[in-house]
């Protein structure tokens, strides 16, 4: 019989396989992940510079966008100021017509008339009677004075 504390060689050259087999195994899967853990970071780095690239893409897109909106709100806002000179224009015009036909039919006595009608209207509105009108035109009328004081409209 044998005793336990005896020295096997195939029992230990065994143990000393397995350790160094073991050993070899822990680095072959540092190594290993070593290598995936550098793989994985690298394919992350690409990713992540795909993105910023798609998202430049984006950004720029949303600038090509804004800036068409920009232009077509500055061509409606032209119109709107054409369509408005042309309104203003058109208003002018009829204003220049409407004073040339005044001017051209407006005579003293309907001056005096007009001026009767405004004292007509002031007198019966009670509301200024601290203004008093002095006659002292042909007829009792008002007479409408320039600034130098000459009449402005003669007598008929």
């Amino acid at each position: 019989m044998s005793s336990t504390n005896e020295f096997r060689p195939r029992e230990g050259f065994a143990w000393l396989g397995l350790a160094l087999a073991v050993i070899v195994a822990l680095l072959a899967l540092i190594m290993g992940g070593s290598w995936a853990f550098g793989a994985f970071g690298r394919t992350q780095a690409i990713a992540a510079a795909n993105n910023q690239a798609h998202v430049r893409i984006i950004n720029a897109d949303n600038a090509v966008q804004t800036t068409n909106i920009q232009i077509n709100t500055e061509a409606q806002q032209l119109k709107v100021h054409q369509e408005d000179a042309a309104i203003r224009q058109a208003d002018a015009v009829g204003i220049r017509e409407a004073q040339n036909e005044i001017s051209g039919t407006l005579t003293p006595l309907y001056v005096q008339w007009e001026a009767t009608q405004a004292i007509e209207q002031i007198a019966e509105s009670g509301k200024n009677s601290s203004v008093i009108y002095v006659p002292s035109g042909a007829g009792g009328v008002p007479l409408i004075a320039d600034t130098s004081g000459k009449p402005s409209v003669t007598a008929p």
